[in-house]
């Protein structure tokens, strides 16, 4: 894995700073190319080819290329190549994808398998091609102000060019969901290029165009075959996309929590490879304690397990450096074992660690897709625009099925649900942490557009919800989680459900087999049976959440107390008034401090 950074203009230094601020994510290698129109750089983690040619940036022609990623299906493209005369000096795959560039042009990333953020300078065009992968595993940021063009693996690299404003829209957005989705950054005029799309820049003119390239929606066609013909193809692209994800001339290993998703990883490797390296983070506070479960994962499947307890001295340490590893406000507090979990890895001498992020979004895993689904239902046979007083007989027999635990706060939160038109308006409530209440911080509450859940064909309301988290949360939360904490140990994470033929597959999969007699993840599970009891599989889903509260309502109390001070963008008082509240002993929704103390952090250390 690696980093990548480049501008339009002449200016080493610059150059030179904005690779040493990326150097975790690549501390093996760097290099430079610098030309009277381009400066690109690259900073490497040497995990195929080992040797000085894989170094880059790598040139072919009129052709100049930096690359932060892996193509899996490399050598089968490599053998079409060389069928057309291609030779070749290295074993990587960054010689592949650029020879590929030189023979098929934009067409080439069609026939990647991988994840990617790329560069291409072609000398004799004066244009700059800039592609993102599919789904959005790796990271590619841009700043363009109609005459000087820059882009970077992560913000930090872009704020040495300059200081950006902070954007109030994204912030707020910040504080709504945890993290700032679509093409939006923290800083006004930086921009993330979409997944699934490529951006050209023409440096004689100095103009700018994004297209897409890929987009999930192109494969959603009902597969008429049977349920255990579906299982079985399913099972045979699981395993190809697993197996692509091996390749690699360092140490492999995988992250295990225990889920269906990583059980299904786990297990596939170890019956194809054996002697597989499997990781856990659990807690001492039972009820978030998902460890003794992977560890009967894993002693069923006979991996070389380790397993860290997360305690919360370990995790303060941690929480000081969580905004070196997350550049922007991020309020997953997943990051903290995510980022332990990561160092153990590479503690135990592993370069490469196998993620099972994905299949809550592909296969329906997610409790509030049917919860909201289910009080969808309910609330549209209610008359929304007349009489509130209904609220009362109502949450009689929807309180207990609430997804909150503190009856004060589940008829606060379904007084806000009471307002919701559709199940639509019913999701975007249940996403958002602060809701009406953000304008007391000062900031405008951000809806999002409707077309989010409207794709054309009619789909199943839980497929739109999926469809959701696919184009927001899953590439703006839990794939910017899970590569900032591994980049930050210098170790690479990849992601083999998110292989694109296992997304175009899955897209073609009836929904009665991704959500069955109230069973989530249904056709997954199926596969996952022909690998483990079923006393492993079918239980309730945890997910990968943190004693927050409790370890808040202890030692780490002061770090609110440290930093709620007053601040410039955000009203404070109200914060204050949480944290008042939290401090007596009453139930507060505990990311709501949570998310003021990640922005009051980042913006002591980066603003």
């Amino acid at each position: 894995m690696c980093g990548i950074v480049g501008f339009n203009f002449q200016n080493r230094e610059l150059l030179e700073n904005m690779k040493t601020s990326i150097k975790h994510r690549g501390p093996d290698d760097n290099g430079s190319y610098i030309d009277e129109f381009m400066s690109l750089g690259h900073v490497r983690l040497s995990i195929l080819e080992l040797s000085k040619l894989g170094h880059q940036p790598m040139s072919f022609e009129n052709y100049v290329l930096v690359y932060n990623g892996e193509i899996y299906n490399f050598e089968e493209i490599k053998k079409e190549l060389e069928s057309f005369g291609y030779t070749f000096k290295s074993h990587s795959d960054t010689e592949v994808l650029l020879k590929s560039y030189h023979k098929w042009g934009k067409r080439a990333v069609e026939k990647f398998r991988g994840m990617f953020a790329f560069a291409v300078y072609d000398k004799e065009s004066k244009k700059l091609i800039i592609f993102r992968d599919r789904v959005g595993v790796k990271p590619l940021y841009y700043f363009f102000d109609g005459n000087n063009f820059l882009f970077a693996s992560e913000l930090r690299a872009l704020r040495v060019y300059k200081k950006f404003d902070i954007d109030k829209t994204s912030l707020a957005k910040f504080f709504q969901y945890g993290y700032i989705g679509r093409d939006k950054s923290i800083f006004s005029g930086i921009k993330k290029l979409l997944p699934g799309h490529y951006l050209e820049f023409d440096l004689k003119n100095k103009s700018l165009k994004i297209e897409k390239y890929w987009d999930v929606k192109e494969y959603f066609r009902e597969n008429k075959k049977s349920e255990e013909e579906i299982i079985d193809e399913l099972e045979s692209i699981l395993i190809e996309g697993i197996k692509y994800r091996m390749k690699s001339d360092a140490p492999v290993g995988v992250f295990l929590s225990g889920g269906v998703d990583s059980s299904l990883v786990a297990a596939v490797l170890q019956k194809h490879y054996g002697n597989i390296h499997t990781f856990t983070i659990g807690f001492k506070e039972e009820k978030y304690n998902e460890a003794h479960y992977a560890k009967k994962v894993a002693r069923h499947i006979g991996s070389n397990h380790t397993e860290r307890f997360l305690e919360m001295s370990e995790a303060k340490e941690i929480l000081k450096n969580f905004v070196d590893i997350y550049d922007e406000p991020f309020g997953d507090s997943s990051g903290i074992p995510t980022y332990l979990v990561s160092r153990v890895a590479k503690e135990n001498g592993v370069k490469v660690v196998l993620s099972a992020d994905g299949g809550d979004e592909l296969f329906c895993g997610y409790e509030r897709y049917w919860w909201s689904y289910g009080l969808g239902g309910k609330f549209e046979k209610l008359p929304f625009k007349k009489l509130f007083s209904k609220a009362i007989g109502l949450s009689e027999n929807l309180l207990l099925n609430v997804p909150i635990k503190n009856m004060e706060h589940k008829l606060g939160f379904l007084k806000e649900l009471l307002k919701s038109d559709s199940w639509e308006d019913i999701y975007e409530t249940i996403l958002k942490q602060y809701r009406e209440d953000i304008k007391l911080l000062g900031l405008d509450e951000v809806k999002e557009p409707k077309d989010y859940f409207r794709f054309g064909e009619k789909i199943h309301p839980m497929q739109a919800m999926m469809l959701w988290d696919f184009y927001n949360y899953l590439p703006d939360d839990i794939l910017v989680k899970v590569d900032r904490a591994t980049m930050a140990n210098s170790i690479e994470g990849r992601e083999p459900l998110l292989d694109n033929k296992l997304i175009e597959y899955t897209a073609s999969i009836p929904f009665e087999y991704k959500y069955k007699n109230n069973e989530s993840k249904y056709i997954l599970k199926k596969v996952l049976e022909r690998y483990l009891p079923k006393e492993l599989i079918y239980r309730k889903k945890q997910g990968f959440g943190i004693p927050m509260t409790e370890w808040f309502r202890s030692d780490l109390i002061k770090l609110f107390e440290e930093y709620f001070s007053n601040d410039e963008i955000i009203n404070m008082e109200y914060p204050r008034k949480l944290l008042k509240e939290f401090k007596s002993g009453k139930y507060v929704n505990i990311n709501k401090l949570w998310f003021v103390l990640v922005y009051k952090m980042w913006k002591e250390k980066y603003y």
